[in-house]
């Protein structure tokens, strides 16, 4: 039984004691906090309704501008910032259902054109004149950057409208080897790791790879890929490939392992769209392309190579186009280029360190290919 409390209160003459009830002469007090405090409830259940209000609000704002933008760049009067929009969405692998919202899978389709063989003519392997190695030390073209410290190395910073990025160019092409893991079929390298396997300088990321979802682990090369003259992959399809002979002559065009093999390719990829082929930039209109990041190898003249990685969703870049690409290769003088696997995929690796930021979350990303120098 719950214990009660009880008090002494004085009468009449009677001089009689009467014990009442504590709660009973409190009883206002205890009324009077219970307001206080259903009063303060209410208030802060108030202030909670205000807040949830106001971020419901906020969301269904956002939401509603989110969605208004959305619409604006699908349905709105550019076709060409549509394009952009569709193409850069299509692109992320992850977020190309956003590219669906506001238009149907045919309108979509229309806009994903992809570069065809019309567009591509015979390589000419007599454009390009490799230079002997005491050339390529002392007798680089003026109209580009100097191999200022001697070891056949020139590192720069690329910049452009909404993009930065670095560009290497070794001057000895036979110094360029494809790395590769050991083993296809489940997990590939990461960049540093094939820097380090094969006791290279630096290098980018080449080919692409099986990724559903985004979520691929570069165990699984795409297209043909030819290592050291073995071939994996689909090796009787012709699709846009990049490979180098012994003489350290860059190849690009359509080729199947056969073909390859003929020209005395051992080591390329599977990739595209091609940028510039026999020093004539390949048509704008044939390379639809977002903003994105991007890796890019070309070819100049005297054989020295060029490697281009572009920053992309990020702050600081929010990434390239193809013809952003070409731009920058034809600048640098190149004679043959080509786009390589871009995306989170993008990286370049020197002097012991990344030298651009990758755009996935989880840091670099394992590969089936690299294009390293030694």
């Amino acid at each position: 039984m719950e214990a009660r409390s009880y008090m002494k209160k004085d009468f009449d003459s009677k001089s009689k004691i009467e014990y009442v009830d504590r709660e009973e002469v409190e009883s206002p007090n205890v009324a009077r906090e219970k307001k206080l405090r259903k009063a303060k409830n209410r208030r802060v259940m108030n202030t909670l309704d205000r807040i949830f209000g106001f971020m419901l609000a906020t969301v269904l704002v956002v939401g509603c501008a989110g969605l208004g933008l959305l619409y604006v760049l699908e349905r709105g009067p550019s076709e060409a910032l549509t394009n952009m929009f569709v193409r850069t969405m299509q692109e992320t692998r992850r977020f190309d259902f956003m590219a669906n919202i506001f238009l149907t899978e045919s309108e979509v389709a229309e806009m994903r054109a992809t570069q065809n063989s019309s567009t591509i003519k015979d390589f000419d392997s007599s454009l390009i004149k490799i230079a002997s190695a005491d050339e390529t030390a002392t007798d680089t073209p003026s109209t580009y950057a100097e191999d200022e410290d001697g070891d056949g190395i020139i590192f720069e910073e690329i910049s452009g409208s909404g993009y930065t990025g670095y560009l290497i160019t070794v001057l000895d092409p036979k110094r360029i080897i494809l790395g590769a893991p050991d083993n296809y079929g489940s997990v590939g390298l990461t960049l540093e790791e094939m820097v380090n396997k094969y006791d290279a300088l630096g290098g980018i990321n080449a080919g692409g790879f099986q990724d559903e979802g985004g979520s691929g682990l570069g165990g699984v090369p795409e297209g043909l890929t030819l290592v050291d003259g073995k071939s994996v992959g689909k090796t009787s399809d012709t699709s846009i490939f990049v490979g180098f002979d012994d003489d350290g002559l860059m190849y690009v065009g359509y080729f199947d392992a056969w073909s390859a093999e003929q020209n005395n390719i051992h080591n390329g990829v599977s990739f595209g769209p091609i940028l510039i082929m026999n020093g004539e930039p390949v048509d704008a209109n044939s390379l639809p392309s977002g903003v994105n990041p991007r890796t890019s190898i070309g070819q100049r003249a005297d054989g020295a190579v060029l490697m281009l990685v572009i920053d992309g969703r990020q702050v600081h870049s929010m990434g390239a186009t193809y013809a952003d690409c070409q731009n920058i290769m034809l600048d640098h003088g190149a004679v043959n280029a080509i786009n390589m696997d871009g995306g989170s995929s993008t990286s370049m690796y020197y002097d012991g360190e990344y030298v651009n930021r990758n755009s996935s979350q989880h840091g670099a990303r394992p590969l089936p290919s690299a294009w390293l120098f030694k």
